[in-house]
């Protein structure tokens, strides 16, 4: 089995869609939407779109969402957000290796590190395949996730957070010969202690771009956020931008 199996609860949703999270995500949507030189009512595929941090304010813009994830947990809470707000969006359970669409889509977008996660290095390749059957021609996808540049340069093998209701020890190792940082989330609630493992394959843009081309994706251009900013080797994250071409 491998790790995201098991791994995204509700304790780990809690870690990562914070309030403050949903609060960047809605202030990143005009952003994103004019990085992808998007209008509604596009259709946009939000692929690992978890409980709905980017498909619901995009949704409230006017655009038709679908959103996609392999965690049942994410997509009820999602469908609640939806409902109590009156949004109709699709929403599918299902592994981003085989996307059940094809030619449906103005863009699809994969946000916040949410691509890297198998074991098997051409699973990643088949994402990218199945990203570009499922867009229509000249439709444009979005992967945004951590430089991994910046992440070498910073990188902390132990790290202390505090939530509302538990703290979280972060202890992770840099896989130099795999490419992947292996962590380990200690959870401690009062008395009671859980711990989760994860392993994310972190590329250098070499090897995406790489990845883009063979998957027939035409990369329009690559930046440090979804803001558009500069990249460089001091970006904290990578967002690029490609658009399906015929392979």
């Amino acid at each position: 089995m491998e790790w995201w199996q098991n791994f995204f609860d509700e304790i780990t949703g809690q870690i990562m869609f914070h309030d403050e999270a949903w609060q960047q995500a809605e202030q990143s949507c005009d952003a994103l939407i004019a990085l992808l030189g998007l209008a509604p009512p596009a259709k946009i595929l939000d692929l690992a779109c978890g409980p709905g941090r980017f498909a619901i304010p995009l949704a409230q813009r006017g655009f038709h969402l679908v959103g996609l994830d392999i965690s049942e947990v994410y997509l009820n809470q999602a469908r609640a957000k939806a409902q109590e707000q009156g949004l109709q969006i699709e929403l599918v359970h299902g592994d981003m290796r085989a996307i059940p669409f094809e030619n449906k889509f103005d863009a699809v977008i994969n946000l916040s590190t949410s691509f890297g996660y198998f074991e098997r290095e051409e699973d990643h390749l088949t994402v990218l395949k199945e990203v570009h059957k499922c867009l229509k021609p000249g439709g444009r996808f979005l992967l945004e996730l951590q430089n991994r540049d910046w992440l070498i340069r910073n990188f902390r093998p132990r790290n202390w957070q505090e939530y509302p209701n538990f703290f979280v020890l972060e202890e992770s190792t840099m896989n130099f010969e795999r490419n992947r940082v292996d962590s380990r989330w200690i959870v401690l609630k009062g008395a009671e202690r859980k711990e989760y493992t994860l392993s994310l394959r972190v590329f250098t843009l070499a090897e995406l771009l790489g990845l883009f081309a063979q998957a027939g994706l035409n990369v329009l251009g690559c930046y440090g956020g979804l803001r558009g900013e500069p990249w460089s080797l001091e970006a904290k994250r990578l967002a690029i931008v490609a658009e399906r071409a015929s392979l």
